[in-house]
């Protein structure tokens, strides 16, 4: 895997537990690479700094992204997306 994944504004680093500050729309996140899952898979954490409450988990899986998203209706699952969709969950554009 590169060092780092890149949709046309969220970069997903690969350097293990260091955290970034990206704006995805009109939101500021903070997006740390955990490692690889049990699964091999690479998996992410996305953070809001400002409150902090965990934003969700994001794993790449084979065909996509899986992300894990905390809505105020709940957690809501999205599975084998791209990163463009993954930043239009997040609040986008």
């Amino acid at each position: 895997m590169s060092e780092v994944q890149q949709s046309e504004n969220v970069t997903l680093s690969t350097r293990a537990m260091v955290p970034s500050m990206q704006r995805v729309g009109d939101r500021e996140i903070e997006i740390t690479f955990l490692g690889n899952n049990s699964k091999g898979q690479p998996t992410w954490v996305l953070w809001n700094p400002r409150e902090p409450y965990l934003i969700g988990m994001l794993i790449q899986g084979k065909l996509g992204f899986h992300f894990e998203q905390r809505t105020d209706q709940g957690i809501m699952l999205h599975e084998n997306i791209s990163l463009q969709r993954v930043q239009r969950a997040l609040g986008g554009y």
